[in-house]
C-alpha cells in the first residue's frame, strides 16, 4: 500500500482533531458545575443543550475515526461523505455552542449582577414570581431557588455570646 504524503498530512490533521474533540468531551464535565448557579427552570433546558452539544462531540470523534480509516484504506466515497456530514454538523455544533454559552452567561449575569432590593429590618429580598408579581422572600429561599445550596442555621461567635448573655440574664 503506497500512501501519498497528502494522505499522511490529512491523517495527522484528523488524528489531532480527534484528540482535541476527545479533550473537549472530557472538559464538558466542568459545565455541570457552572449550571448549578442557574435557576432550576432554566437549568433543565440548558442541560438538554449541553447533552446535545456533548453528543455532537462524541459523533465528531467517531466521525473522525471513520474518516481516518477511509483515508488510510482509500475509501474515497466514505471519506467524502463523512467529511460533508462533519462539516454540516460542525455548523450545527457551533450554533448549539453559541446558544449554550449565551444562555449560561445571561443566567449567570442575572444571578450575580444588578440591584437586589433587601429589607433593612427582616433582610427579605424583593423578587418576582413566575407571574412577574413582586414578592418578598427570605435570603435563604432566594439563594436556594437559584443554586443547589442548602442552609443550616447556627450562631456566629458574636451572636452566640449575645444569646448566652440573654439566657444568663433571664436565669438570674
Amino acid at each position: 500500500m503506497n500512501i501519498q504524503p497528502v494522505t499522511i498530512a490529512n491523517c495527522v490533521l484528523i488524528i489531532i482533531g480527534a484528540m482535541i474533540i476527545l479533550f473537549c468531551i472530557l472538559e464538558t464535565k466542568g459545565f455541570i458545575d457552572v449550571i448549578l448557579f442557574i435557576p432550576e427552570i432554566q437549568r433543565k433546558r440548558i442541560k438538554i443543550y449541553l447533552m446535545i452539544h456533548r453528543g455532537l462531540m462524541i459523533f465528531f470523534f467517531y466521525g473522525y475515526i471513520i474518516a481516518l480509516s477511509a483515508f488510510i484504506f482509500n475509501f474515497s466515497l466514505v471519506s467524502e461523505i463523512f467529511v460533508s456530514i462533519i462539516f454540516f454538523l460542525g455548523a450545527v455544533f457551533v450554533y448549539i455552542s453559541i446558544i449554550v454559552q449565551s444562555k449560561l452567561f445571561a443566567e449567570i449575569q442575572t444571578t450575580i449582577q444588578g440591584m437586589l432590593p433587601i429589607c433593612s429590618m427582616c433582610k427579605k429580598i424583593q423578587t418576582k414570581n413566575k407571574d412577574n408579581i413582586e414578592i418578598w422572600k427570605r435570603v435563604e429561599d432566594y439563594i436556594s431557588e437559584r443554586t443547589d445550596v442548602a442552609f443550616s442555621h447556627g450562631y456566629c461567635p458574636e451572636c452566640y455570646e449575645k444569646e448566652i448573655k440573654k439566657i444568663k440574664t433571664k436565669i438570674e
